[in-house]
């Protein structure tokens, strides 16, 4: 029996095509085109950054507060005054004072190169927490990296807009997850200790560490945090120092309790405010028509009317049963240097900071970058695994994230989208995904690699 022609060439080119396919393939896993990846990534990086820094008018941006901070700060003025950076500890003067050694757009420049390293620590160490040291794994590095930096571009490239100061505060948290990690207590402490004194939400690493029996991390880590306290004191005097405690105090209170004074009010009453409270109170109560929220929202649709009690106690209801499945799914105590589901544990205490807090605009979202590497890891087989579901929900994901854009729907589109508080849902799927997924490295991978570090531990002593 013979093939016709037809059947003949298909199969004379099928054998053909296959060399071509394994030809990609290694080109596509080879050291040069790792490289190419990585040239391409930081001239895009390089140019967006010369745009952001002085390539635009100027505009009155986060920096320009920032950089008011540490100016109050080292002139002695009271840093709130005004209602003016009240959100802000004074030991962010200290943090925010060197952007003073350089003009306005030089000192963004700088910052912005910061962050993007920043951005690269994070996603190389949470990289490492899940998949091991191995110099193996650079492909899956790059992979889990940019996978990561997709489903979260649009938080990157808004936070860039201001320099990127919560990819730097991120990056302060997660040398600090990673320092722990691998055994490194104290410095691990002084560095989340330094995001809780920045940013007040980080203290829930505290609640971490002793639910994971870390009770000498948790010790250093409270020391750390008030030795940061402490620390402009020296440069303040008690009196002004304790002033500003005792105003910044008053104002989380009130802020907690949704009792700010009516200017500041007005800044946290934003329909961009993704916290958990403001993205289900959308949907469970209907503001008149002189609530601030009704006021900033011309294409406000109501969807349920319920009392505002019963509506406050669903949104906690729900923050409890939140922090409740995470402790569940997180309930083993930790298994000292190299355990494989630390970085899981620290990317859901991150989402939680963000869900939690009073405010969450979209810039704070880079906050999920290491609960995307890790479902990211997860997705790619490179880490566990996700089930059917979880493709679908990873999907969802990425239509509310990537799709539904601005660029994508326009602006009208775009404004209405935001009341519905679409990116408040993605971050809850993010949360559940993160959840689902295992999360790290296999109990045997993580006992050879242990075997390994202990060995060459006693290579270098001998």
């Amino acid at each position: 029996m013979t093939c016709s022609p037809r059947v003949m060439y298909v199969c004379r080119w099928t054998m053909e095509s296959k060399p071509i396919i394994h030809w990609v393939n290694d080109f596509v896993r080879s050291v040069l085109f790792l490289r190419l990846v990585k040239v391409g990534l930081a001239i895009a990086a390089m140019v967006h950054g010369y745009i952001i820094s002085f390539g635009r008018s100027f505009h009155f941006r986060d920096i320009d507060i920032h950089r008011e901070i540490g100016r109050r700060f080292l002139t002695g003025d009271y840093l709130y005054a005004n209602d003016y950076c009240y959100m802000y500890l004074p030991t962010t003067g200290i943090y925010f004072a060197p952007l003073l050694a350089l003009d306005r757009n030089p000192s963004l420049a700088l910052r912005y190169a910061v962050a993007v390293g920043c951005l690269v620590i994070t996603t190389m160490l949470f990289h490492r927490m899940l998949c091991g040291r191995s110099d193996a794994n650079v492909w899956s590095r790059l992979l889990v990296g940019i996978g990561a930096g997709l489903l979260t571009l649009q938080f990157i490239l808004n936070d860039l807009d201001d320099g990127g100061p919560h990819l730097i505060l991120l990056g302060i948290l997660a040398g600090g997850s990673y320092a722990i990690w691998v055994g490194k207590e104290r410095l691990g402490a002084a560095l989340i200790g330094l995001g809780i004194v920045l940013k007040l939400t980080p203290a829930l690493f505290v609640l971490l560490f002793f639910w994971k029996r870390q009770w000498r991390v948790a010790s250093y880590t409270v020391l750390a945090t008030v030795l940061w306290v402490l620390l402009p004191l020296l440069y303040m005097g008690p009196t002004s120092w304790w002033e500003h405690h005792t105003e910044w105090t008053r104002n989380t209170v009130l802020s907690v309790l949704d009792r700010q004074a009516e200017g500041r009010q007005e800044n946290e009453l934003q329909k961009a405010n993704l916290s958990l409270r403001h993205t289900m109170l959308r949907y469970l109560v209907t503001y008149p028509p002189t609530h601030r929220l009704r006021q900033v929202d011309p294409g406000y649709q109501p969807v349920l009317d319920l009392p505002s009690l019963v509506a406050n106690g669903i949104v906690g209801v729900a923050a409890i049963s939140l922090l409740g499945l995470f402790a569940w799914s997180s309930c083993r105590a930790f298994q000292g240097p190299g355990d494989p589901t630390w970085a899981r544990d620290c990317a859901g205490t991150l989402v939680l900071a963000l869900l939690f807090s009073p405010i969450t605009w979209d810039q704070h979202l880079v906050w999920l970058i290491p609960a995307a590497c890790v479902v990211v890891a997860a997705a790619a087989q490179v880490s566990g695994g996700l089930s059917r579901l979880g493709y679908i929900m990873l999907a969802v994901y990425v239509v509310l994230t990537m799709v539904l854009n601005y660029e994508v729907v326009g602006s009208v589109r775009w404004e209405a989208l935001k009341s519905y508080h679409h990116l408040g849902i993605a971050m809850l799927i993010l949360y559940g995904l993160l959840l689902s997924s295992r999360g790290g490295l296999s109990d045997q991978g993580l006992h050879h690699e242990k075997v390994q570090s202990s060995s060459s531990r006693m290579v270098r002593e001998a």
